[in-house]
């Protein structure tokens, strides 16, 4: 009786250099499929991504201020208990056209618990002609004559100290989203109004 040994396939030289020649190909595969998501997932961030990712919340900076009729103005007694959203606008009430969009839609907003204030660096009388001219606002204008609000939001232009124009969002807990130390600020009112009353 003849031992006839024959080496399977399996064992062959040529049998073992396909399946690594497979297996590096299904790797190469797998690294190429996950470079490719890579890609597609990490896409160059626009600024306003950029800023989304810097930012964190903080308790916003309270205030105290003469409104139009000479009475004091307290943000404290908001804090905690509704969003607010607070308006820098320039110091004709009448014509501004970030104030006159949140009047317009005053109602909408406060029916969704939103209190409003607006600040300005008119004087208390000021803002009394003001409405005398364009109809009596339904939430206090306070006096920031000495810009100290205005510092403490972030509202000076660097280098002239010019007030800036803009709106903030305080929310029920008492912060405002804050970006580089600063607390962020909407320069589109309107468009943050109706971003918010949707």
């Amino acid at each position: 009786m003849t031992n006839d040994f024959r080496p399977s396939t399996a064992d062959s030289p040529s049998h073992s250099l396909s399946l690594r020649w497979i297996s590096l190909l299904g790797v190469a595969i797998a690294i190429a499929a996950l470079c490719v998501w890579r890609i597609a997932t990490n896409q160059p961030q626009t600024y306003e991504q950029q800023l989304q990712q810097r930012k964190v919340e903080r308790p916003a900076p309270a205030f105290e201020a003469l409104d139009a009729h000479n009475e004091m103005f307290r943000l404290q007694r908001y804090l905690g208990r509704h969003r607010v959203l607070v308006v820098f606008h320039n110091a004709d009430a009448a014509a501004d056209p970030g104030l006159l969009a949140v009047r317009e839609k005053f109602n909408e907003l406060d029916r969704l618990d939103i209190k409003v204030v607006g600040v300005s660096t008119a004087l208390p009388q000021q803002n009394r002609a003001a409405m005398e001219s364009v109809g009596e606002y339904p939430f206090p204008l306070v006096s920031d004559v000495d810009l100290t609000i205005h510092r403490r939001w972030g509202r000076l232009r660097a280098g002239t100290g010019e007030p800036l124009p803009g709106a903030f969002l305080v929310d029920r807990k008492g912060m405002v989203t804050v970006v580089a130390d600063q607390p962020f600020a909407y320069t589109d009112v309107a468009a943050l109004v109706k971003e918010l009353i949707q």
